[in-house]
């Protein structure tokens, strides 16, 4: 081996310097696994971190509602305590109120009831008058049949006298041709016909007060079909008005069955409510003492968040420091072998022009990255071994690619950062060509040591 001046390096020191650029390297990759199984732990108690806070968080959310929940349930249940009480004192106001109804509907009942008996009391007077005007009726027919009997009485006396008064005249007259013979037999015709004469004035008279009498009975008789009428229609309305009365009665009766069932219903509800209220009472204690105990367990859990909090935020921390870590232990490195990478991926488009699939694993395999992208001159993906990255614009992808297009600088690398498709370790860098065409390598932590 020769050194710098030309001078040949003896073959000791050459050993130790390969031992020691090994040792580097072995080193180096230590140091790399190192802070890779620190990013790991990190991740993973970040993992569990973001797990206990969220988990923290959703107990303080549930217990935060379970507490409202259990206050406004107390609330509530009080409400409901004095709705039920509410409700009980008016159900005892409506007790009252149906129980002088029922006293109100059976002293009308008792009235109703004596009503029908006065009814009745009346209907058997009026059937009593009806039945003595009906007797009297009767016997005014009597009396005027009694009347048509007399007034053909006095007829067949008129008759008679008439013909009386006729002998008397003949008697007169052949007394008269008889001469002093005849005169006692004269007076005596004389006599009988005056005796007709106030024969026919009596019966004349007598004629005149019957007729008067027929007349009377005539009336008496007319009024007493009226009356037996009226006291017909009567005894009717009293009758109707008995049935009318029965039915009152019978729907009385009725009502106050139903009151009394009402009566009872309200009694047993009265009874449910007092045991409902007392067991809201209970309920109400115990949702007082659970919104007490759920207000100190909201106290403990806010509290074991806030700690989750403070390790959720000490673990991202770490893992920043850890990436910061690995940035400063292989980034650097990284980045060398990549520009080499992607010049190399460069000068092969520059110089085939249209690449295939076949190409692009030619590259992989050469430069030994893990991804390749190329795009045109509008950042479009146009070849890349990641197919669903085809036509992504890498420009819209990341604004700091626009530094490369307006000449601000010659590559962009990022850091090393867990790549969410595979959750490898990677770092990407990205150039320019004069056609504004891009050319971006991706290597991971992995691929690098496997390198090494």
């Amino acid at each position: 081996m020769i050194g710098a001046g030309g001078e040949a390096i003896p073959i000791e020191i050459k050993e130790e310097l390969d031992i020691l650029a090994k040792s580097i390297k072995e080193n180096f990759k230590r140091q790399v696994e190192i802070s890779t199984e620190i990013l790991s732990i990190c991740e993973k108690l970040n993992i569990v971190s973001m797990d206990s806070l969220t988990s923290t968080k959703l107990i303080a959310s549930s217990v935060e509602v379970a507490d409202k929940n259990s206050m406004e349930q107390a609330n509530m249940l009080m409400d409901s305590n004095e709705l039920a009480n509410s409700l009980n004192e008016s159900l005892e106001e409506i007790e009252r109120e149906i129980i002088d109804r029922s006293q109100f509907i059976s002293h009308s009942i008792t009235s109703a009831q004596r009503s029908m008996e006065n009814i009745e009391e009346i209907g058997n007077r009026i059937q009593n008058t009806k039945d003595m005007a009906q007797n009297t009726l009767k016997q005014i027919q009597k009396l005027d049949a009694y009347s048509d009997e007399i007034v053909k009485l006095i007829d067949l006396i008129n008759s008679i006298s008439k013909e009386t008064n006729m002998l008397s005249l003949n008697a007169s007259i052949e007394a008269a041709r008889a001469g002093e013979e005849g005169r006692g037999f004269a007076v005596v015709a004389m006599e009988v016909g005056k005796l007709a004469q106030e024969t026919a004035q009596a019966s004349s008279k007598i004629e005149e007060v019957i007729y008067t009498l027929k007349k009377d009975i005539s009336t008496a008789r007319e009024f007493m079909e009226d009356e037996m009428e009226y006291m017909e229609e009567n005894l009717e309305v009293m009758q109707a008005t008995n049935k009318e009365f029965e039915s009152i009665i019978e729907r009385l009766n009725r009502g106050k069955e139903n009151l009394e069932g009402i009566t009872e219903v309200i009694k047993e509800n009265n009874a449910n409510i007092e045991r409902i209220t007392h067991n809201i009472e209970k309920i109400t204690s115990f949702s007082q003492e659970i919104a007490s105990h759920m207000g100190e367990t909201s106290a403990q859990v806010m509290e074991q968040y806030s700690r989750a909090r403070n390790l959720q935020e000490m673990a991202e921390d770490m893992r920043d420091h850890v990436f910061g870590m690995q940035e400063f232990i292989a980034g650097k490195a990284m980045e060398n072998i990549m520009l080499e990478k992607v010049q190399i991926v460069k000068d092969y488009r520059m110089k085939k022009g249209a690449l295939d699939d076949k190409d692009i694993e030619k590259l992989l395999e050469e430069t030994g990255v893990d991804a390749i992208y190329i795009t045109d001159s509008e950042g479009n993906v146009v070849y890349t071994n990641e197919k669903a990255s085809l036509g992504l614009n890498l420009y819209e992808a990341d604004a700091s690619f626009l530094q490369l297009k307006e000449g601000k600088k010659e590559h962009v690398a990022t850091p090393i950062k867990i790549r969410l498709e595979d959750g490898k370790l990677f770092k990407f860098l990205t150039t320019i060509d004069e056609e504004g065409r891009l050319y971006e390598v991706g290597l991971s932590l992995e691929s690098l040591m496997g390198e090494g």
